[in-house]
Order: structure tokens, then sequence, then C-alpha cells
């Protein structure tokens, strides 16, 4: 079984047409919309589904704050998403659609579905860069961007109580084939599916650290072609009056720039670029929280003064559960 990224995102928003403006500026491509809702889709293939939160067509809302009412995950071929539907079968409760979409929760009721998902090739470019040692471009300015465009969908992100990471996180590894690719220690989990090798698909963070309640959704990440890509896009949200929490900065432990865009439908969207990929012998790693999610950011936040300590550890061997770790 390979399950190759995230199909579709299917939101309950407060406020539709809010919820519709914001993707509008943060650059997805619009397919469809009504009174009921809008469809976005990204180069990939995969969607993002807005609707009304008290649409009688969401699952069951588990959630304590707005945001996506069900993830689908794709999988690469009829095959394996018959083999997957016994797997979930005899875990819980498992249904299918006309469509052949599989709906099921997780293990703490998390609703997701599954669907043959075959990812559209990305026409990216090479953008050159001139470096201290290395000119790759002549005679020419570096490339222009008008707006983002996201291509693709990197991964998702939800909060949980911290007594329910273990549990989580052991379902994805065991059911979905998910591995533990790092650790923030005390902090979140991050998992990779096994159709992927982008760093991470999902990763569950503890909600008290994040003075959240429950489980919440957190955000979606969208893949660009680079930071410049990211910094117009981000500019352009800014023109729009779209807020961010954080700024543009880059995560030590995926190395990705990132900037988190605060979305009125739940949680924030974020662009990414240049995040790290991973082999088959990748080795997991535990990080001190700080230390692991900045290297540098913009603007430095209140909670990255003073400078974080030197802090990480690869794991050889089995993975301990999240809670074992100290």
């Amino acid at each position: 079984m390979a399950i190759n990224g995230i199909a579709s995102l299917i939101y309950g928003v407060p406020d539709v047409a809010e919820a519709k403006r914001f993707y509008v500026d943060f650059g997805l491509t619009l397919d469809r919309e009504d009174d009921k809702g809008a469809d976005f889709s990204v180069a990939e293939g995969a969607t993002i589904l807005i609707r009304h939160m008290t649409d009688p067509t969401l699952r069951e809302n588990v959630l304590e704050r707005p945001g996506v009412r069900e993830t689908i995950w794709g999988v690469d071929n009829a095959e394996n998403l018959d083999e997957l539907e016994k797997k979930l079968a005899a875990q819980g409760e498992v249904s299918r659609d006309e469509d052949g979409t599989l709906h099921t929760v997780d293990a703490v009721g998390i609703p997701l579905g599954f669907r043959v998902f075959e990812r559209n090739v990305i026409a990216g470019e090479h953008v050159p860069t001139n470096t201290v040692d290395t000119v790759q471009r002549w005679d020419a300015n570096r490339k222009w961007y008008e707006r983002a465009q996201p291509r693709l969908i990197h991964h998702i992100g939800y909060t949980a109580p911290k007594d329910d990471i273990d549990t989580i996180e052991a379902w994805y590894v065991d059911v979905l084939n998910f591995r533990v690719t790092d650790i923030s220690r005390g902090l979140a989990t991050f998992l990779l599916a096994d159709g992927r090798q982008d760093h991470h698909s999902i990763f569950i963070m503890d909600s008290e650290q994040v003075k959240a309640k429950g489980i919440t959704w957190n955000h979606v990440s969208f893949g660009v072609e680079n930071i410049d890509e990211l910094m117009v896009g981000a500019n352009y949200l800014q023109r729009q009056g779209w807020g961010s929490f954080m700024g543009i900065s880059r995560h030590r432990i995926s190395s990705a720039i990132n900037y988190y865009a605060n979305n009125p439908g739940g949680g924030e969207s974020e662009y990414l670029t240049d995040i790290d990929y991973l082999t088959d012998e990748w080795k997991p790693r535990v990080w001190d929280p700080r230390f692991g999610m900045m290297m540098w950011s913009h603007e430095i936040p209140d909670f990255m003064n003073p400078e974080p300590d030197w802090d990480v550890t690869v794991l050889e061997g089995e993975v301990p559960k999240f809670s074992e770790i100290r």
C-alpha cells in the first residue's frame, strides 16, 4: 500500500465568502462556486473544498475550533485501496461512496477518507542562483513573480491532548504504514506517508503547549517554487489585509522556509519551500522544541529569546513513544 499524499481537504467554515476570498488571494485555482461553497485545486490535483460549518454533507465535527472536517488521503491504485478497506474494517466502521472513496475515523475520532489519487506531474522551473563562488545567472535578473501559485500540498497538522498523541501516532504507523521522521520533545511528532518523501505528511502537536483545548485543526502546508514566490505571496496577502502569527522563518527540523497566514476558515495556511526529502535510510531525531522550530525568523518572536540550546539527538533502533521521550 502506498498513501501518496492528500487528495482533498474539506473545510467546515463559519463564513464561506471570507474563506473563499482568502484562498483566492492565497493563489489556489477556483474551480467552482455557488451559494453552498467553493472548490479549489492545486497543480498536483489535490482539492480544497469550502463548505459552511452547518452543511449537512459534512462529517461529524470533533474539533474544538473551525477547520478541516475531513482529510481525504490519496492511495496509489485500486488494488491497494481494497486492501486498505479490509485493514480499516478490522479497526472499526468503514464505508465506501459510489465514487469509491472510503470513509472512517482514526483512533481518536478524526474523520478520514481514502481514494485512488494519481498525482499530476508538476511543471517547475529551475531558477538560477548566484553565490559567492558559483555564478549561474549572467546578464539577467532573477525570475520575477506577480503572485504565488501553490503547486502541491506537503502536509497537515492537528493539535490533540498529550495523552492522545501516542494513540494517534501508533494508529498511523500500524494501520496506515506511516513512519515517524522526527520528534519535538514534549511538543509534536512528525509522520511521513509511505508514498511520500517530503519530511512529513502529518504532525500532531500537544494542544496544551499551544494554548489550545482538545482536538483542533492547526494548518495545511502548500508547496511553492522558492523563497521569492513565497515572499511575493506573503506580500500580496499582507496587502489584502491577511495577517500572520509569525511571519517568514526557516525551520531547523525540516529545513523548510515557511510563511503561515491566518485562515478565516480555521487554523493557518502555510507557504513552504526547500523542505528536506528523506530516503529509507533516514533516522528520526529528537529535538529541543525551540531549537527545531526555527533557525531564523524575519522578526524574532518572544519565545525565541534567548537563543535556544543546540539540542538534537539521532535515534538508533526502535522509535520510542512520544510520551516516553524526556
